[in-house]
């Protein structure tokens, strides 16, 4: 009788262990939506949690394509002291859309003016898409890619000391913000701007 009520206490407890496992997921997943939604903080934890969001990376380098612009027009601010390097498109399996992350060149004396010039003059080229994420580099050979989602951005630390802004369009729901750091991201807070 022992044994029984041992092995219907454990039964009960494994139950238990996977209700608390299953609201932890659904926790994280209306987090996610919410955060989608809403807009209100573009770096999310759980937007950065490469598992929940199943997507195609599309290489533009291995099809020997690069874009030059999102739209297929030229935009239409022209600064010497910022330059687009590359860009790629991820196809997002739910919905069929795309996020986009574009990467440039800045020079090392740009300053936040000079950026919230630029992101406001060059957004309706971004208007494509559902995430738009334009990443200013301080140095050319430093610009690349992140491994995970373009959503996920950068973690690394040798990405953050050479990024000086960020410029994050969520199409679909109108969040629009540059994030400009001092020094870089990895060793400056944001100054966070809404680019109208």
């Amino acid at each position: 009788m022992i044994k029984l009520q041992v092995s219907l206490a454990l039964e009960y407890y494994k139950l238990f262990i996977m209700n608390i496992k299953l609201s932890l997921i659904s926790c994280a997943a209306f987090a996610i939506f919410l955060s989608c939604s809403n807009g209100n903080d573009k770096k999310e934890e759980s937007i950065k949690n490469t598992d929940i969001d199943s997507i195609t990376i599309l290489d533009l380098e291995e099809t020997n394509r690069t874009i030059e612009s999102p739209t297929d027009s030229e935009p239409a601010y022209n600064n010497s002291i910022i330059k687009l390097i590359d860009s790629k498109q991820e196809i997002r399996e739910l919905d069929g859309n795309f996020n986009q992350m574009t990467l440039f060149e800045v020079d090392k004396g740009i300053n936040l003016d000079q950026l919230k010039e630029y992101c406001s003059t060059v957004k309706p080229n971004y208007s494509n898409g559902y995430f738009q994420i334009l990443v200013f580099f301080k140095q050319p050979g430093s610009a690349r890619f992140p491994n995970n989602p373009l959503t996920g951005l950068f973690k690394e630390e040798s990405d953050l000391k050479n990024i000086k802004a960020v410029y994050t369009i969520n199409n679909i729901n109108g969040y629009s913000k540059l994030d400009y750091y001092e020094k870089n991201e990895w060793e400056s807070l944001a100054q966070t701007i809404n680019i109208n």
